[in-house]
This record gives C-alpha cells, structure tokens and sequence, in this order.
C-alpha cells in the first residue's frame, strides 16, 4: 500500500456515478481515491480484470475523448485495513445503503464526513433509523445531488453522457435543523475536509459543483427526484436511450408529475411554503418553489434536460433491467405510493406511480424469464 500525505476519499458504489466522480477527482484535485468494493469476486475484477483502471468518455465533446485514470489502492471489507475513514462517499443503489456500509460502521464516527450521491429518497430514515442510532456517533452527513448523466460502456469504463451539475448539502439528522441559514454553508466551505475537496475551484468548474443550504438542495433533490420519476421507469419499462422518447413522452410524464407533486406538496409542506416565510429574510436563500415545482415548468424541464441535453443517455434504471439487477423504483415511483400510504391519502392518489412500478417491475421478470430460458438480448 502507497502511503500518502494527500486527502483520501473512500467510494462505496464504483457504477456510473462513482466512476464518474472518481475520473473528476483524480483529474482536477490533489486527492486520493479509494474505491471499496463489495467482496473479494468484485475487488478482483477490478484490479486484475480492469488493471485498477477506470475511464470517462465523454460523448458530449467532439471525437469523445476517453480519460482513464489507474487507482492506487482498493480494498473489500476482507482487506480492508481498518482505518479511519475521513471522507466517504456513498454512490450505490439506495436499496443497498445499509448493506454497503455495514461492514466499515467500525470506522466511521463523528469525525467522518459522509455524501449520499443516489437517485430517489428514504436513506435518510434508514441512516437515522437503522444504521446511526446513536446521536453522538452519527457521522458529518451530506447529500450530492447529481444531474450528470453517464452510464456503462463496457467494465470500468463509462460512457458521460450528458454535462450537468452536483448540488450539494448538509442533511439535517433531526427535523429542528431543516432550515438552515447561509453561515452553515459558508462554515462547511471553510471547515469541512470533503466539502472543501468537492469546492475547491478547479474541481468545481470541471464538475460543476455547488454547495448550499438543505432547503436549496431538497428543493433541487424533488426536481431531480421529479426527472427520475419519469425518466428512469419510462426507459426501462420501453428499453430506449432518453432521446428516443423526445416527441410523445409528455402525456405520460404529465400524469407522473400531476400526482407526484400532489403527494410531495403534503410531505414537505414547509418547503413549499418556504417562500411565504423566508425569502424576505436576508439570512436565509431566497427560494422560487412553486414557479419551478409545478406541471408544466417541470414537463418542460423534465423533457429538455431528460431528452435533449441526455439524448444519447442510458438511464440507469434501464440498464438495471438490461443486466437483470434490481432496480431503484422503490425508492422513486414506488417512495411516492408509500409515502401517499403513510400520509393517509387516498388509494387512488398514487394510481399513476403504482403502475409505473409495477410495469418496471414487469420489465425486469420479463428479461429474467427470457435470460433463464436463452433469449434475452440487448444491442
């Protein structure tokens, strides 16, 4: 093992958006990055299969250049050498936070700085509920909320489809820090190691990274969340690339976004309130809520940024489908059910996102029961 005198940052999470955080990092800042790998099969494939080589394309710019960078050190939770973690960044599915992190709790404290970078929403109940239980042991949390699209070419290399942004926050671990004041970002921008890393000048222009408050980030986050919710199981459920969609999608999208936004605007009725409360305070971001976070604005968004700007995109969850693994729509379509269920709303309040996942749902055995039999292809 190399020793370093350079910031370290652990990834838990080596898909599409680990990878491509990972090139960025190793490119534009003076960090070291450790990917951690599930278990011993994975951790070789990398660093024998893959040579410890991961690489970007970026399909964006002309003759897509492809960046390769060779990682130092990797470890599983068998090798690990149980140090501490400092810096730790969380990219896997939101269905295996728990699992993912169980076996490097021993290393993370107070101390750590943690990021979320996942589609859909829930973690955070399951990080305050399940996994950091004890308040004086719970870790630095952050949420990066990325809109880069990127996904698999083939191994270690990823295909970045689209150029965007990260948005990024410090998640509140109780409800009474849901609203925080413009000096919390400025002292995590001068103070926090990873922040400070995911900031730095040269990185955040390649990256396109912003720091801000929770309610700036969370009102990005149901943005992102919104794109997902249509973007994600409409391509998987139709198995096309993003921009093929471009001409009929709006119908489907509309019904998505209508009941959506009627089951968030229940859940984070502060938010959408926000404005009314805070914007004429010169401590607090102003926030345009409900200019941005309504039907039409969002269909148009949804289809701009969805299917224009990541037209050659393969959404994540359609890959998922495509290589027969386990999906997100959980934590997405099917997070709006539940919570609709648990807010007490009405059954047909949800009608739309149920169907979408279970058509997902749907898609997935459909590939499965074609693979077992012989006859599952894909281009």
């Amino acid at each position: 093992m190399t020793l370093t005198t350079k910031p370290v940052i652990h990834i838990v999470g080596m898909g599409s958006m680990g990878t491509l955080l990972a090139v960025n990092l190793l490119q534009f800042s003076n960090t070291e990055v450790i990917p951690l790998f599930r278990n011993k099969e994975r951790l070789s494939q990398f660093q024998k299969d893959a040579a410890s080589t991961i690489g970007i394309r970026k399909l964006f710019e002309k003759d897509t250049p492809l960046i390769t960078k060779r990682v130092e050190n990797s470890f599983c939770p068998t090798d690990f050498p149980g140090t501490h973690i400092q810096n730790l960044v969380i990219t896997t599915k939101t269905y295996q936070t728990k699992s993912a992190l169980q076996p490097y709790l021993p290393y993370i404290d107070s101390d750590t700085n943690l990021i979320l970078i996942q589609n859909g929403l829930g973690v955070l109940e399951v990080l305050r509920e399940d996994i950091f239980t004890k308040a004086d042991n719970r870790p630095n949390l952050f949420q990066g909320v990325i809109s880069h699209g990127c996904f698999q070419d083939e191994g270690f290399i990823y295909n970045h489809a689209g150029f965007a942004d990260i948005k990024i926050a410090r998640l509140p671990w109780s409800q009474e820090d849901l609203v925080q004041t413009n000096d919390s970002v400025v002292n995590d921008s001068s103070e926090n190691s990873l922040v400070k890393i995911l900031t730095e000048p040269t990185f955040a222009k390649e990256f396109n990274s912003k720091i801000m408050t929770y309610q700036e980030m969370l009102f990005g986050q149901l943005f992102k969340f919104l794109i997902n919710a249509c973007i994600n199981p409409v391509t998987a459920t139709l198995d096309c690339d993003n921009g093929e969609m471009v001409d009929s999608c709006r119908p489907i999208f509309v019904s998505i976004i209508e009941e959506g936004l009627s089951i968030l605007r229940v859940a984070y009725k502060p938010l959408f309130e926000y404005e009314n409360k805070y914007n004429s305070m010169d401590d607090y971001p102003s926030l345009n809520v409900n200019s941005v976070l309504n039907v039409d604005h969002l269909v148009n968004e949804i289809i701009h940024i969805g299917c224009v700007v990541n037209a050659k995109n393969s959404s994540s969850m359609r890959q998922d489908t495509r290589y027969l693994r386990e999906t997100e729509i959980d934590y997405i379509n099917g997070y709006l059910v539940n919570l609709a269920h648990d807010l007490g709303l009405s059954p047909d309040s949800a009608k739309v996102n149920k169907t979408i996942s279970e058509l997902v749902k749907l898609r997935l055995g459909l590939n499965r029961k074609r693979a077992s039999e012989g006859e599952w292809k894909f281009k």
